[in-house]
């Protein structure tokens, strides 16, 4: 019997969590190296990156070899709001936390998530088609549900993993919106 998306993000998380310190950072690294590499990246000027929690990779060092560019950290919505908002952020400490206890930006202009260039979306698993399991919450696939009915809209949206986080076939749901990309430490998945 396979998997459901349950299990599936039991084990995932759990594979990600069990890399050590060094791991992590050898796979950010890596995985930096590659995003800066792409076209997409080099030609975007203002980017939706994330903070990263529970063993996601983290690809913050980009504000730094990036330096001309305009980041832009996710700000979960309010009940009445269900798309996450886009605040600027410039690489300093964030003492704020919202109710996950993820660090955001407590004051800053907002960009409209469609008017993004590109999203760096994390994500728990993936597989070569582009198909994301997150969290379960949703929000990354409320937020640019727009992209189902206006294929090639914008923003354009490259996951980030680590590669064990690659599965041959995830199943998705009718409001599942898939990446464009995936890049993880080892390779580059181009998805649509």
């Amino acid at each position: 019997m396979s998997e459901n998306k349950t299990q599936l993000r039991r084990r995932m998380r759990a594979g990600r969590r069990d890399l050590s310190a060094y791991q992590q950072r050898l796979h950010a690294r890596a995985a930096i190296t590659l995003l800066s590499r792409l076209p997409q990246m080099r030609r975007a000027r203002h980017i939706g990156i994330y903070w990263p929690i529970d063993g996601e990779l983290d690809i913050r060092q980009l504000l730094q070899r990036f330096r001309a560019k305009h980041f832009y950290l996710p700000v979960l919505p309010v009940e009445s709001q269900p798309h996450l908002r886009f605040k600027r952020w410039h690489g300093e400490t964030l003492s704020f936390r919202n109710r996950f206890h993820i660090p955001e930006p407590a004051a800053g202009p907002c960009r409209a998530p469609k008017l993004l260039d590109l999203v760096l979306v994390p994500l728990v698993a993936f597989d070569p088609k582009g198909a994301r399991l997150g969290m379960g919450a949703g929000f990354y696939d409320r937020t640019f549900e727009h992209k189902q009915l206006l294929p090639g809209a914008g923003p354009q949206l490259i996951g980030t993993a680590h590669q064990l986080q690659c599965v041959e076939h995830l199943p998705t749901d009718n409001w599942d919106i898939p990446l464009d990309l995936v890049v993880t430490e080892k390779r580059i998945y181009r998805c649509r």
